[in-house]
């Protein structure tokens, strides 16, 4: 906002469409116009200003701006014939000739003074912060935030504050200490709505947190060579992220080989290798992510992965939706997952994988190889979540009436068995 310097008859004036003028805004803006050598060098000190003291606990004196002479503040003219409400805040303001504030058509304007002014800065709410990351089902440590905006931020800023956000997610990363809980914010700010990042992330800090805010924050590399996103540090977590792959190369969106990862609401699209690649990893959780057309596999898991658990997972349009392959793969959970229109099978357990868990309400459809294919050891595959459709609920119950209704008086027990059979199979 630029006011108007009305130097012959000491007016400030504030321009319409403006309702609202803090006092700290006047003080600038004052200050900015007695720097310019012409007119002001030639007219008096316009304003003085006092306030501001640290009274300690985050708390500090209010400011008062006092106008000389005659200067007066006035909000613009309305054309009428209602009148606009206009008002003065952040501190007070006073006059040496009395009234602060000049008349002008259509205005009402309102001063919120106060005889004792404060300023309170209330200190970091420690507790409140926990109870946010607590809600988040991750790591409950909270360490200093950063904020990262690939749009107009600058890597000569501290990132402490969305307006002095980092340019790159390197100097986020480097601002961020090791193994204490940071969280970097990607900050989705470029005017289409859309903010496109090229740059890819290696994440190398032990108990990093990434922050996304979903599909508006997309990372989108334009070189191929490397994974879009890799995490070899530990406790890892990333969240919130549209993640895709350069052409012409055979990229996974995310590669894991740090242990206790958590991913959450990622949605990643068109990968040129697999969506989500594990290995060398422990306890890994994969939460609420839709992958879509990979190259590769939805999710590959490979050697030496184990306590593995991806649930509530969309997968479609990849070559396996999940494939399991490579030593030491054990203890691996799925649950409530859509695996459909893969090309390959819905979930796929290579020799050797030990103990997979397919449980709790699992959809397939459409996958062109089958729901799953097992060769696996101490693979548990919930009924239901293998595929178990109506048509086959139904054909099992019609085999069962044939096959009992051999003997007189038998077909009404076992009509009521069959249908007992059918109504469980469809609750489970």
């Amino acid at each position: 906002m630029a006011l108007t310097f009305d130097f012959l008859n000491s007016i400030i004036e504030v321009p319409a469409p403006t309702t609202s003028i803090s006092v700290q805004t006047l003080i600038n803006e004052i200050r900015d116009e007695e720097d310019e050598l012409e007119p002001s060098i030639a007219y008096s000190k316009i304003a003085d200003a006092f306030g501001k003291q640290d009274l300690g606990g985050g708390t500090l004196v209010g400011i008062t701006l006092v106008l000389l002479d005659n200067w007066k503040v006035r909000f613009e003219a309305r054309p009428g014939p209602d009148t606009v409400a206009c008002i003065v805040t952040g501190g007070n303001l006073v006059a040496v000739s009395g009234n602060p504030i000049a008349a002008s058509a259509f205005t009402s304007v309102t001063i919120a003074q106060s005889s004792s002014p404060t300023i309170a800065a209330s200190a970091s709410d420690t507790s409140l912060l926990y109870l946010v990351e607590s809600l988040l089902g991750s790591n409950r440590n909270v360490g200093n935030y950063i904020y990262w905006d690939p749009t107009s931020g600058a890597d000569i800023n501290d990132g402490t504050t969305p307006s002095k956000a980092v340019l790159t997610f390197a100097q986020a990363q480097t601002l961020a200490a090791a193994g204490t809980g940071d969280t970097i914010f990607c900050m989705a700010t470029d005017p289409s709505g859309i903010t496109t990042v090229t740059e890819k992330l290696a994440i190398t800090k032990n108990n990093l947190r990434i922050r996304g805010s979903g599909y508006n924050f997309q990372l989108i590399p334009d070189v191929s060579g490397s994974t879009t996103v890799s995490v070899s540090a530990d406790n890892v977590e990333v969240y919130g992220l549209y993640i895709s792959t350069a052409g012409g190369g055979t990229d996974n969106g995310i590669t894991v080989t740090g242990n206790n990862a958590f991913i959450k609401n990622a949605w990643i699209k068109s990968a040129s290798g697999n969506g989500i690649d594990l290995s060398s990893s422990t306890r890994t959780k994969i939460d609420t992510c839709a992958i879509e057309e990979a190259t590769g596999n939805g999710i590959n898991i490979g050697a030496s992965t184990t306590l593995s658990k991806i649930s509530t997972c969309i997968i479609t349009g990849c070559a396996d939706g999940v494939d399991l392959s490579g030593s030491g793969i054990t203890d691996t959970i799925f649950e409530s997952n859509l695996i459909y229109n893969n090309t390959g099978y819905g979930v796929d357990i290579g020799a050797g994988v030990l103990r997979t868990g397919i449980r709790l309400n699992h959809t397939f459809s459409g996958n062109t190889l089958g729901s799953t294919h097992d060769l696996g050891t101490s693979t548990f595959i919930e009924t239901q979540a293998g595929g178990a459709s109506s048509t086959e609920i139904a054909d099992a119950v019609w085999d069962e009436i044939i096959s009992g209704h051999v003997t007189a008086d038998s077909a009404g027990k076992t009509l009521k068995d069959a249908k007992t059979k059918a109504t469980l199979a469809s609750l489970k």
